[in-house]
Formats: C-alpha cells, sequence, structure tokens
C-alpha cells in the first residue's frame, strides 16, 4: 500500500500515513485522504492567506466545492445516501461511493480540513 510521504515532524501525521498497519482503515480511506488533501491543497491552500488579507472567500469556491462534490461530506456520517443519489451525487472524491462514506471518511476529512489550518475557511464557504 503506497502511502503520503512521511511528515518530517514526528506524530504530525496519522499513523496510517507512516506506514503503520491498521485494523480499520481500508484502500477507500487511502484513496480519500489523496483525494481531500489533493483538493484542500488546490482549491484553499493555495489562495488562503490572500482570501484572509482581503478578509472574503470568493462566491467561486462554493462552485468548485458543489463541482468535486465536497460539500456532502460536511454532513457528519452516515450520509443521507437516497437524498444525495436523488441529486446525482452517487460517487465522492477518490471514487468512493456516497453509501461506503463512514465515520473514519468523516474524520479524515476533518482531518484534512484541520491539518491545512483553514477549518474557519471551509465553514465560511458553507456560509457563502
Amino acid at each position: 500500500m503506497s502511502v503520503t510521504s512521511a511528515a518530517a515532524i514526528p506524530f504530525s501525521e496519522p499513523p496510517y500515513l507512516n506506514g503503520l498497519p491498521s485494523p480499520y482503515y481500508t484502500p477507500s480511506h487511502y484513496r480519500w485522504q489523496k483525494a481531500c488533501r489533493s483538493f484542500i491543497s488546490e482549491n484553499l491552500t493555495a489562495s488562503a492567506l490572500e482570501w484572509e488579507r482581503e478578509g472574503l472567500v470568493p462566491p467561486e469556491i462554493f462552485s468548485r466545492f458543489a463541482t468535486a462534490n465536497f460539500l456532502l461530506p460536511n454532513l457528519p456520517a452516515p450520509l443521507p445516501i437516497d437524498w444525495a443519489k436523488k441529486l446525482g451525487l452517487g460517487t465522492l472524491a477518490g471514487g468512493l461511493k456516497v453509501e461506503e462514506f463512514d465515520y473514519l471518511h468523516f474524520l479524515i476529512y476533518t482531518d484534512e480540513v484541520c491539518v491545512s489550518l483553514l477549518a474557519l475557511l471551509v465553514a465560511a464557504v458553507g456560509r457563502v
């Protein structure tokens, strides 16, 4: 199983990302973590300081989250599967099917947001 690059600071990454075995994390959790980190780095971290100076998160960020199906993970698990499928939201980032989204996927998403130090920014996206 491939993992993301190990952190230079001890204990700054969850153990499963440093190659330690886990009875809880499945391949879908690893794919989901990579997809979350990539999306957050690309769409939020890159411009966060500029938005902080301006005091405004651009409205198109909401559209980016919606297009990439990253609004749904803001709901706690278990997701409202029937409702999501009626809206055409059958698959999340990393190829994760909505019916497979569990509490660990939610925790991974929350961890990646917090790691980016942008928890307040993501909360603001929900209010744009």
